[in-house]
């Protein structure tokens, strides 16, 4: 028993340890639609752990974490893509590869939830981004947060 407890610790101080944060709080963005909230953004760690297995970016990229909180402000149901959140870089549009639903235990989400009147969730999108480069600004539909961090 202690044993498992010490690896759960060591786990968790190790993937903990591996990320550094860009950007902490309320950027957001709005219409008449929804409002979608910045959370978080970190670059690392390099790698999502799944009871499926490990994913690791390719080419020499290194994973950029999103934490973003959508609401529908609508009063009916609402899909939103989540595939549809891009990162951008210079003229470089980058999709999420990973959307997880930012739990304690990693656990990937749908690309599209239909969220009810009101309702506010909120996921964890991974993007493969070159080394070295930062986000400049998060885009959906016709709207962006501005990263101050990557300007």
């Amino acid at each position: 028993m202690h044993a498992v407890r010490n690896v759960i610790i060591l786990v968790i101080l190790c993937v903990s340890g591996c990320a550094t944060s860009l950007v902490r709080g309320g950027l957001s963005m709005s219409s008449d639609r929804w409002d979608v909230s910045l959370v978080k953004l970190a670059a690392g760690p390099d790698q999502y752990l799944t009871a499926g297995g490990v994913k690791v970016p390719r080419n020499g990229r290194r994973y950029v974490w999103g934490t973003v909180r959508i609401r529908n402000a609508l009063k009916t149901d609402q899909v939103f893509r989540l595939d549809r959140f891009y990162l951008h870089h210079g003229k470089k549009r980058i999709k999420p590869c990973v959307i997880d639903m930012n739990a304690f235990v990693s656990m990937r989400a749908p690309a599209a939830p239909k969220l009810r009147p009101g309702e506010t969730v909120t996921r964890r999108m991974a993007y493969a981004m070159p080394p070295g480069n930062l986000p400049e600004r998060l885009t959906y539909e016709n709207w962006e947060i501005i990263i101050p961090a990557g300007r």
